[in-house]
């Protein structure tokens, strides 16, 4: 089987397909992952049939560097999946890692007050999908949610992307195609 990863970060190439909400991409951009309540932070994915995401297959990571320090700090964390009521599956950061989310947001913080211009950071999500059986159809479209509060909106920030739009990344190298070893 094969693994399609589709990372937050990759949204950028899917621009040209127009799927990208930019009134959400921009609201990221102005959101501090660094003093947001992890326990808020949730993604939900639409897939088609065809494909699913494996346990561990969607992750977030966080890093920060202070150059003034000469120190770095990256660190993944997989996210836990959950169904709701109405059927939507979503992941969120697991509550048994929030404790060592915080520490590194603590971390980052007192950097970035110390001192701003030696001090940065990023924050990413990731998604792997293995196919199943035939995978979905070349037409078959995916969105992507994100939510940065507790019981906040979802707001779409990829919306009916086409399947065949990721696939091209994956042909074009955009996208890692390793075989996943999280896809039986």
């Amino acid at each position: 089987m094969k693994r399609i990863l589709l990372a937050i970060a990759a949204a950028a190439s899917l621009q040209a397909c127009s799927s990208v909400v930019l009134s959400t991409a921009a609201m990221l951009n102005a959101t501090s992952p660094m003093e947001a309540d992890p326990a808020g932070f949730e993604v939900a994915v639409t897939i088609p049939e065809g494909v699913v995401v494996p346990k561990g297959g969607a992750t977030m990571g966080l890093a920060n560097a202070n150059s003034k320090l000469d120190q770095e700090f990256n660190e993944t964390y997989a996210l836990q999946q959950r169904t709701t009521t109405d059927g939507q599956t979503l992941f969120r950061i697991d509550p048994a890692d929030l404790d060592k989310v915080r520490a590194f947001q603590t971390r980052a913080i007192a950097w970035e007050t110390d001192d701003p211009d030696a001090s940065s950071g990023s924050f990413s999500v990731a998604v792997a999908f293995c196919q199943v059986g035939d995978g979905p159809a070349p037409d078959d479209r995916f969105s992507v949610s994100i939510r940065t509060e507790p019981d906040g909106i979802f707001l779409p920030l990829i919306r009916n992307a086409k399947v065949a739009d990721a696939l091209d990344l994956i042909k074009e190298g955009e996208v890692n195609t390793e075989p996943s070893p999280l896809c039986p």
